[in-house]
């Protein structure tokens, strides 16, 4: 009896011994670039994707480790590792010649989650007019009326009541 008594009060110390090692060091949480608490994933090529600042206008791109107290500004857009507009996620797998949902080589057309093919586009943010595109190559924007949406991007889903309307 006396042992198990022991036995008792050693595996008891052990826990708690152990719950408080862990609750003062915790074991930091990394993503895939090694950051602690930082917004890379995997995609399904193995490439470790990094969210990232776009500017739609210069298409300059600021790779980010962490999104806290960022500052987007005028012609500047957040773009999430697994966005359905991030042209990087996936990117790796390609060996050939690429086609979208449209059937345009190199095309900016995304799928939703419904399987619906959504076209990018330019809008015009006086005339409220859409000018629907295939591809961004020698694009140039007139910054004081347009802006790019690229299919399934953040602005894209905000504003088109289509994007997984499953109906």
């Amino acid at each position: 009896m006396k042992t198990k008594l022991v036995v008792s009060i050693c595996a008891l110390t052990l826990i708690f011994s152990a719950c408080k090692k862990d609750a003062i060091n915790p074991e930091p949480v990394l993503d895939c670039n090694g950051i602690e608490n930082g917004v890379a994933v995997i995609d399904s090529c193995g490439d470790c994707q990094q969210a990232y600042i776009y500017n739609y206008v210069s298409h300059e791109v600021i790779l980010l480790d962490d999104t806290s107290n960022i500052t987007l500004e005028g012609t500047t857009m957040l773009v999430m590792p697994e966005d359905a507009g991030n042209v990087y996620w996936n990117s790796g797998c390609i060996t050939s010649v690429v086609y979208d949902c449209n059937g345009i080589e190199n095309g900016v057309a995304v799928i939703d989650s419904c399987g619906v093919c959504h076209q990018s586009y330019i809008y015009n943010f006086q005339t409220h007019i859409a000018n629907y595109i295939n591809d961004t190559t020698g694009l140039v924007l007139d910054p004081s009326t347009e802006m790019l949406i690229l299919a399934g991007s953040a602005n894209d889903i905000a504003s088109n009541p289509n994007w997984n309307d499953c109906k």
